[in-house]
């Protein structure tokens, strides 16, 4: 079942996991607010297909995270309670593309965020 990759439980609970919800933030209010400026038909069209895109990526992302947390909820647990202990849960293919592409979600939202 594993694909040979992993992620640390403190990487998962407190850069990814969190750099995720900050990215769906970002790319929800800026679609919002872009949504509502436009007046151009093609434009509306183009971001709404953007916006149909970026939530079947999200919801993939999501569903394939909560896989992982429900699949290592016990060792996910030790770094809540401040344990040094150092989890490394190993993930299966689809899990593992859920990260990869979080990760990659955050990239470019940070390279859109500084191309302003």
């Amino acid at each position: 079942m594993s694909c040979g990759e992993t992620i640390s439980a403190h990487e998962l609970l407190y850069e990814l996991v969190p750099k995720l919800k900050a990215t769906e933030a970002m790319v929800n209010d800026t679609l919002a607010a872009r949504l509502m400026m436009t007046t151009d038909p093609e434009e509306r069209q183009r971001l709404e297909t953007f916006k149909t895109e970026f939530e079947l990526q999200r919801s993939m992302i999501h569903m394939n995270l909560e896989h992982l947390l429900r699949r290592h909820a016990e060792a996910l647990a030790a770094p809540r309670r401040g344990s040094e202990r150092r989890h490394t849960l190993p993930l299966d293919e689809h899990e593992a593309t859920a990260v990869a592409r979080a990760r990659q979600l955050y990239r470019r939202a940070q390279q859109l965020k500084g191309a302003r």
